[in-house]
Parts: C-alpha cells; structure tokens; sequence
C-alpha cells in the first residue's frame, strides 16, 4: 500500500460544491481506497491504495464524486516524496522575515509550455517562484489582497491550479509521510 495525498479543488468554498467530509471519507472508501482521512473541510484527503497510477486515482476519486454529486472536482494526487520535495526546496523558507501564514503553495497538473512575465500590476508587493509544477507565493499582503490566484494562474499558464496555506501543506505530508 502506497500513501497519497488528494487536492480536491473548489468544494466547500463560498457555499459552492457542498460535501461533508465525513460522507467523502465514505465514498472514497466505497471506492476501493484505503484508511481515508481528511484535514479541515476544503479538500485535503490522506488515503492509502495498492494502485500507483495516478491517473487512475484521480478518475477513480473524480468519478466517485461526479456520480454521487453531479459536479466535476478537479483532483490532484501527491505522494509523499512529491510533498517532502515541495517542503525542502521551498525558495522562501531562508527569510529572515519569514511569515507562515503568507505562505502558499500552488500545485499545477501539469508543466506549463510557456511561462509568461507576470505583470508588477498583478504581482503588486507579493512575490512568487515558478519551479516546474509548483508555484511558491509569498503574500505579502495576503491571500485575500492577492491577484495572484488560482484564477490568474490558470489564465496565464493554461493549465489547473490549486493552493495549499504552508501549514496544510506542511500538516499534509505529516499526516502520510514514511
């Protein structure tokens, strides 16, 4: 058995998309995964599963939701050595001024095929590394001022973006590291 890490994107968010965690953790085991756990209410899941392909955890999870929901959750699955990665090589950690809590991680499904300039309009004082599959942002005003979203991402980069608030991050790969 492997351990993953799910990012559902958008449920429980602004009254869109509503699921009791309690009702995912079951569907996600009448699917077939294994010890599912969820972390706070918006779409972080811990679940274990003999199957190593991530594409067929991500249909097997956004098909279970579609069924039972009707609405389409975009999902992306991470193990823990891709967690402990994002964790040791973030850019922003050797700050001397380092906040936690302007902290955030975008995960991209997938390699963008160009990354453009972000403009100093968009950008505004926040400050943000480009590192393959992952965006680091450091938001120096938060995450409420910032136009630098998963909206804005996705425009620029053309591909699905979600973010994780450093300490889910970090409380994520605890909760399935080996």
């Amino acid at each position: 058995m492997q351990n993953y890490i799910a990012l559902l994107r958008g449920i429980n968010v602004s009254g869109q998309k509503l699921i009791r965690m309690k009702d995912l953790v079951q569907l996600l085991e009448s699917a077939g995964l294994k010890q599912v756990q969820n972390y706070i209410q918006s779409g972080n899941i811990a679940f274990q599963s003999s199957e190593q392909r991530i594409p067929v955890l991500v249909d097997s999870i956004q098909g279970a939701i579609k069924k039972e929901y009707g609405f389409d959750v975009p999902t992306q699955i991470l193990t823990p050595g891709k967690l402990k990665q994002v964790i040791e090589q973030n850019p922003f950690l050797a700050r001397p001024d380092f906040v936690e809590n302007k902290m955030y991680v975008t995960f991209l499904d997938a390699l963008p095929a160009t990354v453009p300039e972000v403009g100093s309009k968009a950008k505004g004082n926040d400050e943000y590394v480009i590192d393959g599959d992952l965006i680091y942002s450091y938001l120096v005003e938060g995450a409420g001022k910032t136009k630098l979203t998963n909206a804005y991402w996705e425009t620029l980069l053309k591909v699905s973006a979600t973010s994780r608030n450093w300490r889910t991050t970090v409380k994520l790969f605890e909760m399935v590291k080996q």
